[in-house]
This record gives structure tokens, C-alpha cells and sequence, in this order.
């Protein structure tokens, strides 16, 4: 079982942000250090730093040549070179409501190493899953529907030595209770069957 310790500064700057347009969305944009937030101009999503959500790891910017075909908040990652488990703490909504919990990596040689890494990453105490790339320019998305236990929904980076963890965005989406009567499920597969060529639904 693992221990959960949280400084209370990280904790009190949570608290403190404001609400973002879209209520009950919270959207982290992992490494962003040039602007606190930004609205993406595709999807209207308000986009924050993540500043405010973990104390620990290092900002960088993936590589120019993958920027021009992947949207804006992929072009920073936060990763986290030192240590094995490292945390982001997001508010929720009050323990026993439902949450779309979703976590999106690209690695675009952020480190120039051009070496794909593979980790591991928890919900809580629970594994999710292990993160593994395809190519440099690939999105990995980890999404799935939980019940919060607590005031608190904490998504950890585990380093299985095959690499250096890191995110490029982490987002919770509230959702209607009645919605799913399961607890906990994850995404297996999506398919696009009745959008427009071009649309985008997050």
C-alpha cells in the first residue's frame, strides 16, 4: 500500500485556483511555463500550467519538427527524471461523484535522445496502465471512468527503469452519476461513428 504525503503549499494553491470556463473540467497543459493558462482555439478548452498541481519534475519542449502536426497542448511535457513515483493532485468534486479521467503523452524527443521511453502509470494506489510509444510523434491517451474515494483525484508516474516518465497533458471531466453504473472502467477502444471530417470532441 503506498502512503500518499502531500506538501500543504501544493495543497493550498489548488484550492486557490478559479473555476475554469467549463465547469467541472479541469485541463493541464504539463510543462507549460510561458503563460499560466491559454483557451485553445480549436476545442475552447482553458487550458492551465500545471504548476499549481505537482511540485516536482522538469518542464521541456518537444522537438520544432513534431509541433507543426500536433496541437498546442503536446508541444510541452513535465518529466521527471529523478525519484521512482512522482504525483499530480487534482481537485474533485467531492468523494463518490463520477469522473472521465484522462491522461495524453507524446514524447517528440523532448530530450533529444530520440529513445522511446516506457513507465508506468496509477490512479491512486491502483495501476492503470503502462505508457508505451509506437514513434516519436505518436499520442498515447489513458482514459477512465472513477469514482473519487476522496476531495482529491491523484494520477502518479511510476518509473519501471525502462526510461524517464513524463505527461503532456492530464485532464478530469465530471460526469452525470447516473451515467455508468460501474465504479471503475477503462477505456478500451474509441470510434469515430457520426462526426464531421475535422470535428473535435473532448
Amino acid at each position: 500500500m503506498y502512503i500518499f504525503i502531500y506538501s500543504l503549499s501544493l495543497i493550498k494553491k489548488i484550492l486557490k485556483l478559479k473555476l475554469a470556463p467549463f465547469t467541472g473540467f479541469i485541463s493541464v497543459d504539463c510543462g507549460l511555463v510561458d503563460e499560466p493558462s491559454y483557451t485553445d482555439e480549436t476545442t475552447s478548452i482553458y487550458y492551465s500550467s500545471d504548476v499549481n498541481f505537482t511540485d516536482s519534475g522538469v518542464s521541456h519542449s518537444i522537438s520544432p519538427k513534431y509541433k507543426a502536426s500536433l496541437e498546442r497542448q503536446f508541444w510541452n511535457v513535465r518529466s521527471f527524471p529523478v525519484g521512482t513515483r512522482h504525483c499530480y493532485t487534482l481537485v474533485s468534486q467531492g468523494s463518490g461523484k463520477k469522473y472521465l479521467v484522462r491522461a495524453r503523452f507524446v514524447y517528440g524527443s523532448y530530450d533529444g535522445k530520440d529513445s522511446l521511453p516506457e513507465f508506468d502509470i496509477y490512479l491512486g494506489e491502483k495501476w492503470w496502465g503502462s505508457v508505451v510509444f509506437e514513434d516519436a510523434d505518436s499520442v498515447v491517451t489513458k482514459e477512465i471512468i472513477y469514482a473519487a474515494s476522496s476531495d482529491y483525484v491523484h494520477v502518479c508516474l511510476f518509473n519501471t527503469g525502462k526510461g524517464t516518465p513524463f505527461i503532456s497533458v492530464l485532464e478530469l471531466r465530471v460526469l452525470n452519476s447516473d451515467a455508468y453504473l460501474v465504479n471503475y472502467v477503462e477505456l478500451l477502444a474509441r470510434f469515430d461513428v457520426g462526426l464531421k471530417d475535422g470535428e473535435i470532441v473532448r
